[in-house]
């Protein structure tokens, strides 16, 4: 008994073993000797522990940590695991320690490593996704309230537009409005804001199914994007126990492949369903007392010490109401936030669909097994070897007493804004093997339906606007044309400002006449190696600002140029796709406000020749005088950070620099999603970009595929810390599900023996 692992030769490991718990165990074990380091960081970032390596720069990161409690909702977690996923963690836990006992060791490696426990899995997993739900975003909007009022907020439209490509059904699109709710949140909270005025400064999926496809078979195909982490966020592995055979990529800590993998009959992906599963609570605090509509009750207090390497310790209250922790403002003051969250207010029990992920055999069965899925809530998107596709909404929907929640914090002291219960899993929206061949998600409007609420806000339309374009085109596709859009670089809003701009003009200023020019006809591909994406880009910057600094003000709008509160660059994105959607040829449903409609055109177009002159001045400034000297991807680029870069630690990266920053095309409004930021004059750096690239033909599926940004392994030391850089860079892949060969280099196994496989 036991497990072997063999690597191929970007040093993947494929996990073998004859029993279940020896697979989970192997998995452990191969996952430590690559991602010890990482393991390890998310372990001490979701225990408010990372201050320990990282010093005094990491001590506000473990104060949030320490006040969100995700230790405790961790251990609840598994405590509420049934026997099966108990056993499976538990096993996991075993193989990290038995690498741990071998040699395997985080980086640096002068401090000590402490063992592995099963609810370390599930603190990892929490960290990871604590900051991608909605509560951020309505402390973002209540920022804005308060510095701005609700009169500028309210121009400031973030709902997703009518004419947005709907998830469910494919192909079709959104009629109405999403309801206002402003004035309603307002009710009880406005004046509670000025304590947030001092505050200073997404993934694309689609599967096709066999009817859609050149030789029959159905087609899997995503993007996921995240910060790009130095290492990956995302380990590839196969595992392969007892009835399932599983290729794809997890987490680093965290036992099955619960967002991407290949069972040899089902292919799964996922995007991030932006679903509102967080509510702030506005709370009211009298000494040790919070305001409650039976009075006043005790909140929870306790004293945490949170040591700082290189500085003495440091205790730090943490305050816990009804509604769940205070993740914000000082309770001594009178008045603070608290957060509820479904992966923290009870035990999360949503890791019961791993296991039978790994055996489903077709797309409907891999979507019904992930009822009791619960944070966060994912679009889900399948295809199987029979040549059908599904698409399933996933995860816990809080159903609330109100509205008031939506957009902003509510008061706590008030029953208002209560959770009630949660929406059944045969509620949410779903969809197998519809009549236009093809399923797609890229963060945009699950569904035109009122019931049920998953959020008030999703991605600007352009990105979902582009992959549908492509998907709806007639005929079939082959393999290699899914697969290569994921490369597609190509802006339908850059594209409608090459037509427009086309028609206006000529501009008596000479830079924007000059930066008009450039731009009239531009065909929309923000091409690495063009002169137009650097211009379109500056003068994109431009236009938000004309926009937007002088309704929010100059020192607000530096505040939400910067992102210091990362929602805010999203937000400013989504107020440019209400604003220039219709104008620029985005589709709009009959029965919309004419009048609204044109007091925005003319709001746009009055703020067009200024953003075209400054946009002029900044390119020059970052490409030079000569235009035809101008490359996108000069500016453009992704770039990899450890961690522990800047941190005091001594710590080398590799020195190759072509392995840490690579020229990217397109933006965020492409299915080549690569966003950089809103402040005039910063780089152009990418600051959220495809981590994991995958392609799966379940016509063909030896040649299944991925990718990182990155490699297998976390040791800059390692040949395998990078080596996949430079194929992501170049939107190649790897295979994902086929055998090693003779060649492997000896492992070892739980019991330390070396073996050749």
């Amino acid at each position: 008994m036991g497990f072997l692992i063999t690597r191929d030769e970007y040093g993947v490991p494929q996990v073998r073993a004859e029993t279940t718990a020896d697979a989970w165990a192997g998995m452990g074990y191969a996952c430590a000797q690559d991602r010890l380091f990482q393991m390890d960081y998310d372990r001490r970032r979701a225990c408010g522990r990372w201050a320990e390596i990282a010093g005094s720069a990491a001590f506000g990161a473990d104060v949030l940590a320490r006040r969100l409690g995700l230790t405790a909702a961790a251990e609840a977690a598994v405590a509420a695991m049934s026997p099966e996923v108990s056993a499976a963690f538990a096993a996991y836990a075993s193989g990290v320690n038995q690498a741990i006992a071998a040699g395997a060791a985080p980086l640096p490696g002068d401090y000590p490593v402490e063992p592995w426990q099963p609810w370390h899995s599930v603190a990892a997993y929490l960290i990871r996704h604590v900051l991608m739900g909605q509560w951020q975003h309505k402390l973002a909007s209540a920022v804005l309230l308060a510095r701005t009022g609700p009169g500028v907020l309210s121009l400031l439209e973030e709902r997703p537009v009518p004419g947005t490509p709907l998830a469910v059904p494919p192909g079709e699109r959104l009629t109405t409005a999403v309801p206002e709710l402003l004035d309603e949140a307002l009710a009880d909270i406005e004046g509670h804001l000025g304590f947030l005025a001092e505050v200073e400064p997404g993934s694309n999926a689609w599967a096709v199914s066999g009817r859609r496809t050149a030789h029959g078979g159905a087609v899997l195909c995503n993007d996921s994007h995240r910060a790009l982490d130095t290492p990956s966020v995302y380990w590839q592995c196969r595992l392969t126990g007892p009835g399932f055979d599983v290729s794809g990529a997890t987490f680093p800590g965290l036992p099955g492949f619960p967002h991407f993998g290949f069972n040899g009959s089902v292919a799964w992906a996922i995007t991030h369903g932006d679903a509102d599963t967080q509510d702030l609570y506005l709370e009211q605090f009298s000494g040790t007392r919070y305001r409650t509509p039976a009075g006043w009750a005790e909140a929870e207090v306790r004293y945490e010490r949170i040591a700082v390497r290189g500085g003495s310790p440091v205790t730090v209250p943490v305050w816990v109401t009804r509604h769940g922790p205070v993740v914000h403002g000082d309770p001594e003051s009178g008045i603070a936030l608290a957060l509820k969250w479904t992966s923290t207010h009870r035990p999360n029990r949503g890791f019961e669909c791993l296991a039978p992920m790994l055996t489903a055999r077709s797309a409907a069965e891999l979507a019904a097994v992930q009822d009791g899925w619960v944070d966060p809530v994912n679009n889900l998107v399948c295809a199987d070897t029979s040549g059908s596709i599904a698409y399933q909404c996933r995860g816990e929907l809080p159903v609330r007493s109100s509205d008031a929640g939506r957009r902003l914090p509510v008061p706590g002291w008030t029953d208002a804004c209560e959770w009630t219960g949660v929406v059944p899993f045969d509620q949410l929206p779903r969809i197998t093997d519809p009549g236009c061949g093809f399923v797609m998600t890229a963060n945009n409007v699950i569904t035109d339906a009122d019931e049920p609420y998953i959020s008030h806000t999703f991605s600007q339309p352009w990105r979902a606007e582009r992959l549908r374009s492509l998907l709806a085109e007639p005929g079939t596709f082959t393999t290699a044309e899914l697969a290569g859009m994921q490369a597609d670089s190509v802006s339908l809003l850059a594209r409608g400002w090459g037509r427009l701009l086309a028609e206006l003009g000529p501009f008596p200023d000479r830079r924007a006449e000059e930066a008009r020019a450039l731009l009239a006809g531009f065909d929309g591909d923000l091409a690495a190696g063009a002169a137009a994406p650097l211009l379109y880009a500056c003068f994109l910057r431009a236009l938000a600002e004309t926009l937007y600094r002088p309704a929010l003000g100059a020192q607000t709008w530096a505040w939400v140029a910067s992102a210091v509160l990362p929602p805010t660059a999203g937000m400013v994105r989504r107020w440019l796709g209400n604003d220039t959607w219709e104008l620029l040829g985005g589709p709009v449903p009959p029965g919309g406000d004419p009048e609204a409609s044109e007091a925005r055109r003319l709001r746009v177009l009055a703020a067009v020749p200024a953003a075209l002159a400054a946009g002029w001045a900044a390119a020059v400034r970052e490409g030079g005088p000569d235009p035809a000297q101008w490359r996108w991807g000069d500016q453009h680029r992704a770039v990899r950070v450890h961690p522990l870069s800047g941190a005091g630690v001594a710590f080398e990266l590799a020195p190759d620099a072509a392995s840490h920053s690579a020229p990217m095309s397109g933006d965020a409004d492409t299915i080549q999603a690569a966003g950089y930021g809103w402040r005039a004059n910063s780089p152009f750096t990418v600051t959220s970009l495809s981590v994991y690239r995958q392609v799966v033909d379940l016509g063909q599926p030896a040649s299944a595929s991925s990718v990182i940004p990155g490699g297998a392994s976390g040791d800059p030391a390692s040949p395998h810390y990078a080596d996949q850089f430079a194929r992501w860079a170049a939107h190649q892949r790897i295979p994902m599900h086929v055998m090693p060969d003779e060649s492997a280099a000896p492992v070892r196994d739980e019991l330390g023996e070396a073996r050749k496989t």
